[in-house]
């Protein structure tokens, strides 16, 4: 669900560092409670068991240590003979949860824990995440209906694939197709083609990530100009496994401060003498900030930014960008 709109007097006069008390600062005055003042309502929203199981991951992950190396991206020349292994440990033990994965492989993974089948075990042993499995999430599913080819060892659709699978959703059992950024929930899966029309063999073929929020608005006329047409620039925070980051608070002065409004659990902020700071970029999976255009005529999706503070808008032209959302009908 969408919070009080971002504005940008409200972001960078605030001293809170976050969105949510930006916005908030500029809706009501001090010592005001009219009904006039009142932001709008911001229930909280469902959370999927495939968000939960992703976010389970990358919070346990966030309190190990970096040093630890126990979450990485599965870099292409660097990784290339070492197989991608996610592992959710007990809940409570961040030392049993690791990741070596990429974009698509990650959330495949998180896909196949929350809706898969569940592993075998002895007789009399609990299920290692429950009694009760969905079970179709399998690799055989992936298989059928995003690789399509069975001669393709790889068990993860790569990111095309997803892009694709999801522009047909009516052939594509468990999945609804989402057309417009205004109607991105939480959970959803938002896959961008980076090589439309190829038959790629490119080591990384585009990019996916789950919607965790959707945070308002935030134009930047000047980039936002670069689309080509008139547009809205929707902030969501996401979930994603990825090698770059989003955003850059390097830049300094009010790049800085954006970026701290739209942070990525991937950047470490070491703090020097003198109020100082020097940032550390790390790769894997985390949650981070992405703007999804939509055209301002058919609210269709338009193109995007990798975060805030870049000045490089994508749009769909050049990179294909569809949606989708599992559907559990009556299953819950």
């Amino acid at each position: 669900m969408s919070t009080p709109r971002i504005t940008r007097r409200g972001l960078l006069a605030g001293a809170a560092g976050t969105a949510g008390a930006a916005a908030l600062a500029t809706v009501a005055g001090a010592g005001e409670a009219s009904a006039a003042t009142v932001p709008a309502p911001a229930p909280y929203a469902l959370k999927l068991p495939h968000q939960i199981e992703a976010e389970a991951l990358v919070d346990h992950l966030r309190l190990r240590p970096w040093d630890h190396l126990a979450n990485r991206y599965k870099r292409a020349g660097v990784f290339d003979d070492v197989p991608t292994s996610v592992r959710w440990g007990a809940a409570g033990h961040p030392e049993e949860f690791s990741n070596l994965s990429q974009c698509s492989s990650f959330l495949t993974l998180a896909l196949q824990r929350a809706y898969g089948t569940a592993p075998t075990v002895p007789a009399g042993t609990p299920m290692p995440w429950g009694d009760y499995s969905y079970g179709w999430a399998t690799r055989e599913y992936f298989q059928q209906y995003f690789i399509k080819d069975p001669a393709n060892p790889n068990p993860y659709p790569t990111a095309e694939k997803y892009q694709q699978a999801f522009l047909d959703t009516a052939s594509l059992p468990h999945f609804t197709r989402v057309t417009k950024p205004v109607n991105l929930r939480p959970g959803d899966l938002v896959a961008l083609d980076y090589y439309p029309g190829e038959d790629n063999t490119k080591p990384y073929t585009g990019h996916i990530v789950m919607i965790r929020e959707r945070k308002g608005t935030w134009s930047e006329p000047a980039v936002d100009a670069k689309i080509g047409r008139p547009v809205v620039p929707y902030v969501f925070e996401v979930v994603d496994c990825t090698s770059d980051p989003h955003g850059n608070p390097a830049l300094g002065g009010t790049a800085t401060d954006l970026y701290r409004a739209f942070p990525d659990t991937r950047i470490e902020e070491v703090p020097g003498t003198a109020g100082s700071s020097t940032w550390k970029e790390h790769d894997g999976v985390g949650y981070g900030h992405m703007v999804f255009y939509a055209d301002a005529d058919t609210k269709l999706f338009a193109g995007y930014r990798w975060s805030l503070n870049t000045t490089v808008p994508r749009t769909v032209a050049e990179r294909p960008i569809s949606a989708g959302r599992v559907w559990l009908g009556d299953s819950i």
